[in-house]
């Protein structure tokens, strides 16, 4: 009887693991990703936890990747970190296991996993980079060439979201801010410092700090509300490394996003964090989303 599986999130600089029954956890661990030969690095790590477990193949009913990419009805269409390209990872991966695989958006495996309260979602992820998704009436929205969602793309005043909204953007905003003005910053005393330090001197007032942080999720707050506009989900969910800003990011988000915004709607920070991918794989096997 195949009761286990495995959620698998194969990201650019790591890739973490989870074999789960019904609804528990039981093992969780991550390895970095290989820069080559992801396929036997996988093998491997799944044929040795399935060891460690005293299981066998067959007690496994699928395994469920999300993988930073564009995927399009299981196919890899392009995942730049990863060197793949039109490719049907998932089968690949699969006949070297012996194992179901079933291959998904990583954000579209985090929403699946945020929509077990709600019937209609935008899920945001704010980290090194953008990524969104969106579940209308249960079901994940992968558009035409599986690229539903890629907001990070959309032109703001000559900048992308992904340049400036990202931690790593938010970062190259406020050097560049430096750079070219001479307002007393205490990022200045520091040699080098993160998207957590711009937010962390925000809170204790560093004005410099408060105003690139208003002036770019203020205007992506406005970006949210025209997503809201088209689509009418029930709540948008903010998650990723940034969201950890909390009520800083949150209450900024919402001031851009009341100014413009058709309707009213809710903006959260994800309570699931990192573990969305996980019960969104639980949802697949659960047969929610996906038969198997």
């Amino acid at each position: 009887m195949r009761n286990y599986a495995f959620s698998i999130d194969l990201g650019g600089t790591s890739t973490n693991f989870s074999v789960f029954i019904s609804d528990e956890i039981i093992s969780e661990w991550w390895v970095p990703t290989p820069k080559d030969n992801i396929l036997e690095m996988l093998e491997n790590e799944i044929k040795n936890e399935i060891a460690k477990l005293k299981l066998k193949s067959t007690d496994f009913k699928a395994i469920v990747i999300g993988i930073a990419g564009i995927v399009k009805e299981g196919i890899v269409e392009k995942a730049i970190n990863l060197n793949l390209s039109g490719c049907d990872f998932g089968g690949l991966l699969q006949s070297r296991v012996n194992i179901k695989v079933i291959v998904l958006n990583d954000v579209n495996l985090q929403a699946l996993g945020e929509s077990k309260d709600y019937t209609s979602l935008f899920l945001v992820t704010i980290g090194t980079g953008i990524g969104a998704a969106l579940i209308v009436n249960g079901h994940i929205v992968e558009g035409h060439n599986g690229a539903a969602g890629e907001i990070g793309h959309i032109y703001l005043d000559s900048k992308t979201p992904e340049e400036n909204a990202s931690a790593v953007g938010l970062v190259q905003t406020a050097k560049n801010y430096l750079k070219s003005n001479n307002d007393y910053s205490s990022l200045r005393d520091l040699e080098t410092f993160t998207a957590k330090d711009i937010f962390e001197q925000a809170r204790i007032g560093d004005e410099v700090a408060l105003k690139i942080i208003h002036e770019i999720y203020f205007k992506f707050g406005k970006l949210l509300a025209v997503i809201c506009s088209a689509f009418d989900p029930e709540v948008i969910i903010i998650s990723g490394g940034v969201s950890n800003a909390g009520d800083l990011l949150l209450d900024t988000i919402n001031e851009g996003f009341m100014e413009v915004a058709f309707k009213d709607s809710e903006i959260c920070i994800s309570e699931m964090k990192e573990k969305a991918a996980v019960y969104g794989a639980m949802r697949i096997v659960d047969d929610l989303y996906w038969e198997i």
